[in-house]
């Protein structure tokens, strides 16, 4: 793409200002579905980088004479090891420099200096901290030279400039970050980001969250996981970044699954009682008084609000306390100490005494709260396995190991699954405990642990590429082929959801070789969790289409419809099937596996 093309589908002039660029490369995304306009995603990180190396290529190297290592650097308190390096003044008098219109700007150094001087000064220097799982950074030259670590010495950065990037790399963002959060204090208990720390800690988040958009497949998951464990850490310090991290990083998606990491199920429940806290703010909610009642300022000599119901309130701190505990830093002390401290104006004798009345009124709150919860519970957690006896243990062994020997042959059992590839062992393990508690059968669990292994072989080959995704690729078309005998709603829900449907039926030869390839991905250890891969396009030549409409004997125009998602099932299905057979054999390399990478 020519620097003209790219500026124009990122709607702006031509300019070298970088900043520009990603703020025009970012107005463009925002509004773009990515997962409906795979194509134009594309075409706009195209043009984004086009439109950067042009703009980097007009910035003017500086000239030798405009070198000077230490401009805008306060001298050393001891002058004579530096003195040795510098050259010696020259015969005309050098003009004065214009003096810093920046208030806090360091005293500018005048004359020559030998270029390698920071370099040989920065080698002695030590090198800073960084995350653990980053590549180590070297220590900056300024730093290098003894600057003084005063914050009024030289400019505080919040990382919320546009061209942040600029001045702060991303490992500096990520370290900036983690002593925000993680900071230097006794006990276990941080207070919460306030003010300016708040601010800050948003903006070093937010380069964090820059970076890992153009960063690489393996890099993002390197970011994802440290940035998981460390608000994980830092709760409720790390509250305010909860939103926008889990936004890009799709956390939520993980939820309730076998894959789901501790770190970001905690955090998933911390962005339950978020999500509690937007829902109770609604007028509409049940407990809005009981809410807007508790998070209202108080102080001494206050009194409670006339239009609340105690057991609203009383239902709302319960609730609170047992669900969601970060979200009662919300309610005002004051306020929520009228509501708990008992009453000392006697309401009457007897039956009706104020104890009586108040432990009555308690009890009610109680039950209240246990038939609400109990109902939410019940409705949303699972019933409880019983305790299995040793017989019922040995059966579900057997059924585990059965399944086992389906995926990979009778010479792979569990404790060899369990020592080439633990995690999937454990899934298969898992995934029996959810079959026996949900009441499927053993065939249905069966199918369903085959069905994840074949999803972790084509996610595998998706990232590998090479002669494994061929490998794949073959395989699968020869399982759609089942599935469409069955009918093309089978297969292409095969295409949709990578699950063969109850009712098709598989080749054994098929079975075979899929087999064969398994043992051979699990002896490699290539059956882990699935990696990321980042969504592609690839151009398929003219000739390699009209190879599908000759093998399928599609028109051309419902060839292309059915490339690009539409018409019915059994043209999908068709094309889907000519296009990996027809790419299999096709001659150019790169292309070849351009297409079967998004097929």
């Amino acid at each position: 793409m020519t620097p003209t093309q790219a500026f124009k589908v990122l709607g702006i002039a031509k300019t070298p200002d970088v900043a520009a660029i990603r703020r025009a490369y970012a107005e463009r995304l925002k509004a773009m579905d990515v997962d409906k306009d795979v194509d134009g995603y594309a075409r706009l990180r195209e043009a984004r980088d086009a439109a950067l190396r042009w703009a980097r290529m007009q910035a003017k190297p500086a000239t030798d004479d405009a070198f000077d290592p230490l401009a805008g650097v306060a001298p050393l308190d001891e002058a004579a090891p530096i003195a040795e390096f510098l050259p010696e003044p020259q015969s005309e008098p050098e003009p004065e420099p214009a003096p810093s219109t920046w208030l806090y700007a360091a005293p500018e150094a005048t004359g020559e200096s030998d270029p390698s001087l920071t370099t040989r000064l920065g080698g002695a220097a030590p090198k800073l901290d960084v995350v653990s799982g980053f590549s180590a950074a070297q220590t900056p030259a300024d730093q290098a030279i003894a600057v003084s670590r005063d914050p009024f010495a030289r400019p505080v950065l919040l990382g919320l400039e546009a061209t942040s990037d600029a001045v702060m790399p991303a490992w500096a963002h990520e370290q900036a970050l983690l002593r925000l959060l993680l900071p230097e204090l006794q006990g276990d208990e941080f207070p919460p980001l306030e003010g300016w720390e708040e601010a800050m800690a948003l903006g070093h988040l937010k380069a964090v969250l820059r970076h890992a958009e153009t960063a690489s497949v393996t890099a993002f998951d390197e970011i994802d996981n440290w940035l998981a464990r460390i608000l994980a850490d830092a709760w409720p310090r790390s509250a305010p970044l909860l939103e926008p991290a889990a936004a890009l990083f799709g956390w939520e998606s993980e939820r309730g699954q076998v894959s789901e990491r501790p770190a970001v199920a905690f955090l998933n429940a911390r962005l339950r009682g978020l999500r509690f806290r937007e829902k109770v703010q609604d007028p509409k909610h049940p407990l809005h008084k009981a809410w807007n009642e508790l998070t209202t300022p108080a102080q001494q000599g206050s009194r409670k609000g006339w239009f609340v119901k105690r057991a609203d309130v009383q239902q709302l701190l319960e609730g609170v306390r047992k669900n969601f505990p970060e979200v009662e830093h919300y309610f005002d002390p004051w306020r929520v100490a009228l509501w708990e401290k008992n009453g000392n104006k006697p309401v009457g004798q007897g039956w009706f005494s104020s104890g009586r009345l108040i432990a009555f009124a308690l009890i009610l709150a109680i039950q209240i709260l246990r038939v609400a919860f109990s109902s939410n519970e019940s409705s949303n957690q699972p019933p409880p396995v019983p305790e299995l006896s040793a017989g019922q243990t040995a059966q579900e062994k057997e059924i585990i190991s059965r399944a086992v020997s389906t995926v990979f042959g009778p010479e792979i059992t569990f404790d060899g699954l369990q020592s080439l590839q633990p995690d999937l062992a454990a899934l298969f393990s898992a995934n029996r405990k959810i079959a026996r508690s949900d009441g499927s059968s053993d065939q249905a669990y069966v199918a369903k642990v085959h069905d994840l292994v074949r999803e972790r072989m084509y996610a595998t080959a998706l990232a590998e590429k090479g002669g494994l995704l061929a490998d794949i690729q073959r395989i699968r078309a020869d399982l759609l082929r089942a599935a469409r005998k069955t009918g093309p709603e089978a297969c292409m829900a095969y295409v949709r959801t990578r699950r063969i449907a109850a009712e098709v039926t598989v080749p054994p030869a098929v079975l075979l070789r899929e087999r064969d390839l398994a043992v051979k991905m699990l002896d490699a250890r290539q059956l882990g969790p699935p990696r990321r891969v980042t969504p592609g396009t690839a151009s398929v030549p003219g000739e390699l289409i009209g190879k599908v409409i000759t093998d399928t004997g599609i028109p051309d125009k419902r060839v292309r419809q059915a490339m690009g998602g539409k018409g019915p099932d059994a043209d999908q299905c068709a094309v889907t099937i000519g296009l990996i057979d027809a790419a299999l054999g096709w001659k150019v390399p790169k292309e070849r596996e351009a297409i079967l990478s998004v097929l």
